[in-house]
């Protein structure tokens, strides 16, 4: 089986905490949680209606030296994607997390839908990763930075390199990984749900 055909399964009806999201940053791994608190249809004007969401969100490290915290939930999108000629609904959930933040949980996140969360709806949990606490890590004094962030620069010696990335096979010019948040066919991590 393809790891694309790997998701997580997802309720809104269940009170349990829910895994969303693997990743290993910072040679840490973690994974993302999410608790459904509640589920409703609301009427937020005349004949307009809306669906809240309101959940808490929880990131717990299993391995690594370096404790990865979250930050903020910046928000969510849906979105129409074609693959194989076939048309599939998406729900992007956005979260923020940061290394050497000692923060485990976001509380009563609410969250306002437009459209219903319906059986079958795929959800991708995407992670912006941020950048160290710029305490220890300064990219415009690398040479008296206390930590070298290895998603922007490599050590050699007393030379600092540049980190940038690209497809592979493509002839696309290479990018710097700005504010460490992958791309939309970024690094494989298991960050796909889909709704029972």
């Amino acid at each position: 089986m393809a790891h694309e055909n790997l998701k997580f399964r997802l309720s809104t009806t269940s009170t349990n905490w829910q895994p969303v999201y693997g990743g290993q940053h910072h040679g840490t791994f973690y994974m993302v949680y999410i608790k459904i608190k509640s589920y409703d249809k609301i009427e937020i004007a005349k004949d307009k209606t809306a669906y809240e969401l309101v959940c808490d969100f929880r990131l717990q490290n299993f391995r690594g030296a370096i404790t990865m915290g979250l930050v903020d939930f910046s928000g969510h999108n849906f979105a129409e994607e074609t693959h194989d000629d076939t048309a599939e609904h998406i729900l992007y959930f956005n979260l923020e997390v940061a290394p050497f933040t000692k923060n485990d949980y976001l509380n009563n996140i609410k969250i306002l839908l437009e459209a219903p969360i319906e059986k079958g709806l795929i959800s991708v949990f995407k992670v912006l990763l941020l950048l160290p606490p710029k305490n220890i890590f300064n990219p415009n004094d690398l040479e008296n930075s206390l930590y070298l962030n290895p998603y922007t620069h490599v050590r050699d010696g007393d030379q600092y390199i540049d980190v940038a990335y690209r497809k592979h096979g493509t002839k696309d010019p290479f990018e710097a990984p700005e504010g460490m948040g992958w791309g939309k066919y970024g690094l494989c991590v298991p960050d796909v749900c889909i709704f029972d």
